[in-house]
């Protein structure tokens, strides 16, 4: 929030209202939260992409097995936003000794640590969130307006209002905590009440955030009006116009106030254009290459995941280290052991971080059954366009390409297209890069010198040797020999699917729940419903297609027949 004009409260009165807020917070939860660990973890955060990292590994703690993390991202996003700017704005305003909107994330971190245990704690917070996200929604539109001292009291009262409302729902969860189960908090009294009044609160702001806006939109329009006056004097003589503009914003503050406006005004509309070539340019370059679509197969393999399965690979050190550093992750396994699923999610990990503006990636399925996903070419061309959406800088990079081929009336060859992604992902102070690649082993390894296969793990070979500590690489695969030989020594970071514990898990959570839910299998005697989940589980040897094809075979059968 802009601090352009001076906040006049004092300083005691806001921080004994703030002192307030936190002996009932300690009042409520039996937790101080200026001690609390939680409070010095955020208070080291120094901006609101740090806040979101924090309490996105905390959501993802508390959700483990719950489901995906999209939709706690969508409320967190808009909710930090507003409150890290509404925070600035008092703690560099009002000087106090602390953050507002780091004890608020501190609070929400409580909430979220008490709640890991108890049923029902997802939807309810889940529930309660999406309900304070709304307010939060309504004013982020305001936090440029710079603030009155009446829209600074409400700004305060809003984030006490806030930190109420944390200490009502860590109050109940806790209760909850203590029964194993919590049936819902948006509902209660004391809740209801509280977000009644920040509802009024945030209404108050955004009417006193527009009337502020209309105000000084008024002032520029008079300001406008008094120029346009002294124009109207100048002598008609177009040698004279020059001088005279010059001495009247040279004389005048208000002339030079609406020649910046006026250039600011300008500035945006020539940007909206660019814009407007931007998308034209990119349609463009999309017609030229007509890449293959990979969503359809990311589609595919998103519909077939099930809820719960993989958490021990997102959990575990190895993709932490890959998200993390510039490298090579090779994740191979069996036929039907559930890498293109496995692949599908960490693509949607990958898309949370990316819609945030933190990170740019492509992703490609090679597909045996697609005669157009079973080349380096069309991996290129794919890989090229997704890069080239998600940034103007590498969007240049192939236009200059596509110019070079007579706007478009040639093709690229395989080797002009390496050197285009090269120079995309070697551009300077550029946010992480990630490549994900499905199914390498479903590229033709059988004809040509050299094979589809070898030319794409010689360009995998060649992207690596780049060592750009920006770049990161996911590759899948079945543990082919020459695909082997190739990928190994070039990263420690591989996983065997099918060796995994937390695969073979996945596969007895999977089966018993098929079998649990199933229309068919439920009429089963239980001793049978136990000796499936138990032979499937032993003889599954990590591949989940396998189980899928008895399943589907084994739920056709009447009860006396299923031994």
């Amino acid at each position: 929030m802009s601090q352009s004009q001076p906040i006049a409260a004092s300083n005691s009165h806001f921080q004994s209202i703030f002192d307030h807020a936190l002996k009932a917070y300690k009042k409520q939860t039996k937790c101080d939260l200026i001690t609390h660990p939680q409070a010095v973890q955020f208070q080291s955060c120094d901006s609101p992409t740090a806040v979101m990292a924090m309490l996105q590994t905390q959501v993802h703690e508390f959700n483990q097995s719950k489901g995906s993390n999209e939709k706690w991202n969508k409320w967190l996003s808009p909710t930090i936003n507003v409150l890290y700017a509404f925070s600035a704005t008092l703690g560099e305003g009002v000087g106090l000794v602390f953050s507002p909107a780091k004890v608020i994330f501190a609070g929400i971190g409580v909430l979220l640590l008490a709640a890991k245990d108890v049923s029902g704690s997802q939807e309810a917070l889940s529930n309660l969130f999406e309900r304070v996200e709304n307010f939060f929604k309504r004013l982020e539109t305001y936090t440029e307006v710079p603030p009155t001292a009446a829209m600074t009291d409400i700004i305060v009262k809003i984030m006490v209002e806030v930190l109420g409302i944390l200490a009502l729902a860590t109050k109940e969860i806790k209760q909850g905590s203590a029964k194993k189960y919590l049936k819902k908090l948006a509902g209660r009294t004391d809740i209801e009440d509280a977000l009644g009044r920040l509802d009024k609160l945030t209404h108050d702001e955004a009417l006193m955030a527009t009337a502020q806006l209309l105000k000084l939109t008024n002032s520029v329009d008079n300001k406008v009006t008094s120029v346009n006056d002294k124009v109207t004097t100048v002598d008609d003589k177009v040698t004279r116009v020059n001088e005279k503009v010059m001495v009247v914003i040279n004389e005048s503050k208000e002339a030079k106030l609406v020649a910046k406006e006026t250039k600011v005004i300008l500035q945006h509309a020539a940007s909206t254009v660019d814009q407007v070539k931007r998308n034209q340019l990119r349609q463009d370059l999309r017609r030229w290459l007509s890449p293959p679509d990979p969503s359809i197969n990311h589609n595919i393999a998103c519909g077939a995941h099930h809820s719960g399965t993989a958490s021990w690979f997102f959990q575990g050190s190895i993709f932490s280290d890959w998200k993390s550093s510039g490298s090579l992750l090779w994740i191979h396994g069996k036929p039907g052991s559930g890498k293109s699923i496995l692949c599908s999610t960490i693509v949607q990990d990958i898309e949370a971080i990316c819609e945030t503006g933190l990170a740019s990636m492509a992703y490609f399925y090679f597909d045996f059954r697609d005669a157009t996903k079973q080349n380096r070419h069309n991996l290129l061309l794919s890989v090229l366009i997704q890069l080239s959406v998600r940034s103007d800088p590498r969007c240049d990079i192939l236009f200059n390409t596509y110019s070079a081929h007579d706007n478009g009336s040639r093709q690229p060859s395989d080797d002009i297209l390496i050197q285009c992604l090269k120079r995309m992902i070697s551009l300077p102070d550029q946010e992480p890069i990630y490549i994900v690649v499905d199914a390498l082993d479903e590229c033709s390894n059988t004809s040509g010198m050299p094979t589809p296969r070898e030319q794409v793990l010689d360009l995998i070979k060649n992207l690596i040797g780049l060592s750009l500590p920006n770049l990161h690489i996911c590759v899948t695969s079945r543990p082919e020999i020459d695909i082997r030989s190739s990928l190994e020594p070039l990263t420690p970071l591989h996983v065997s699917l099918h060796d995994q514990s937390g695969q073979k898990k996945d596969i007895v959570d999977y089966v018993r729940s098929v079998v649990q839910s199933d229309t068919k299998m439920r009429r089963w005697r239980q001793e049978d419903k136990t000796l499936v989940v138990e032979t499937l589980s032993e003889r599954a040897d990590g591949m989940f297609r396998w189980v899928f094809c008895q399943l589907e075979t084994l739920r056709h059968c009447l009860p006396p027949s299923v031994r």
